[in-house]
């Protein structure tokens, strides 16, 4: 498989690649600017559209809009360095660009010297090694609709190209129309809530009828803006503490963005807990968790909530490779009653997430 994409994009093979420009100027861009410059691969441009970001200084490079790139010859290699990169993609083609790749694609074909993000680590193995269970897992899906998802996934994984997703990407994250009914008395539990967005997403979908939401963010900066914003709703109840599977401190790479995780490497240090720790015996009926990798040892410590109340399931399922497979296999073990399902909610890796559906509990 690595062999098919270096034909693929043998642009951006090692023998060949000695310059590129690159997209996006947060995290992934900057550590493939730190990269090239190791490496000896001249950086022909930086570009990224945040205004915070034009005009910064990486790797020597001044950042620039991407509409800026027109001035390189369109024989430059491009790499996207951006976990959203659908709009990039169409909007360099239509600059004339022809090599173009997603910086997921090095990381895959030469992951020696280009050390994988965690969403990429190891993503080829998983697919030859874990073979069976993707085909026990397309078999144990519900509806045609989750396993033309899981095709489509997997094609993404072992292709690198985005117009593998462009079919299947359902908009409607977390609440997908067609696998459940929302109702006025929901006790929505918003696992990874940021500043509160998906909570705001929910409560347009329910028309603000609801019983309550509770919502776990660890972030320290990240969650006086989250409890800010519901200062006036005390139907939210916001807990600043990550979800995992115990009551313990852990460290954590906070930055106030959608970047900050759990991390041995983190510089500060963060309170989490269990679902089950904080709720005891109180109804729940909706469960969503984003949580940057710790979804499965959230869901163990979720255990007795949910053997009682079965409350759907909306798990994040990219964070690792094997998450596609572990979590909703995690779901199925702890109640085998759940009827499991899968949508792909954006055109790259991220947003991949498993539903668990289960027989109505005693409301």
């Amino acid at each position: 498989m690595r062999e098919a994409l270096r034909e693929r994009y043998s642009a951006f093979d090692w023998g060949r690649l000695s310059r590129l420009a690159i997209v996006g100027a947060a995290d992934e861009g900057k550590r493939l600017a730190h990269l090239c410059a190791r490496l000896g691969i001249s950086v022909c441009a930086i570009a990224d559209d945040n205004p915070a970001r034009c005009g910064t200084i990486i790797e020597g490079v001044t950042v620039v809009t991407v509409d800026s790139l027109t001035q390189l010859s369109p024989d430059v290699p491009v790499v996207i360095a951006s976990h959203r990169p659908l709009r990039l993609v169409e909007r360099l083609r239509n600059h004339g660009f022809r090599d173009i790749a997603l910086f997921m694609a090095l990381q895959v074909m030469d992951p020696e010297r280009f050390p994988p993000h965690m969403f990429y680590d190891g993503i080829l193995e998983d697919l030859i090694k874990n073979l069976d269970r993707y085909h026990a897992l397309s078999a144990a899906f519900q509806d045609d609709k989750s396993r033309m998802h899981l095709d489509a996934i997997l094609g993404y994984r072992q292709t690198c190209d985005i117009g593998t997703l462009l079919p299947i990407v359902d908009e409607d994250v977390y609440l997908p129309s067609g696998l459940f009914i929302i109702r006025p008395d929901e006790v929505y539990i918003d696992a990874g809530a940021y500043d509160g967005d998906t909570i705001r997403l929910f409560i347009r979908r329910v028309g603000g009828s609801f019983d309550r939401i509770v919502a776990f963010e660890p972030d320290p900066e990240t969650f006086r803006r989250l409890e800010a914003n519901f200062i006036s709703e005390h139907r939210v109840h916001a807990i600043p503490k990550g979800l995992y599977s115990h009551s313990t401190t852990l460290r954590f790479v906070g930055d106030a963005s959608r970047r900050s995780i759990i991390s041995e490497h983190g510089q500060i240090e963060v309170p989490v807990t269990s679902l089950d720790e904080v709720l005891g015996q109180d109804r729940v009926t909706f469960v969503k968790m984003n949580i940057e990798g710790a979804e499965l040892a959230a869901l163990d410590g979720a255990r007795d909530c949910i053997k009682r109340w079965r409350p759907r399931l909306a798990i994040s399922a990219y964070h690792r490779p094997t998450d596609l497979w572990r979590v909703p296999f995690l779901i199925r073990e702890l109640d085998s009653s759940y009827s499991l399902h899968l949508r792909q909610h954006d055109a790259g890796i991220i947003e991949t997430v498993a539903y668990g559906v289960a027989y109505e509990p005693n409301r």
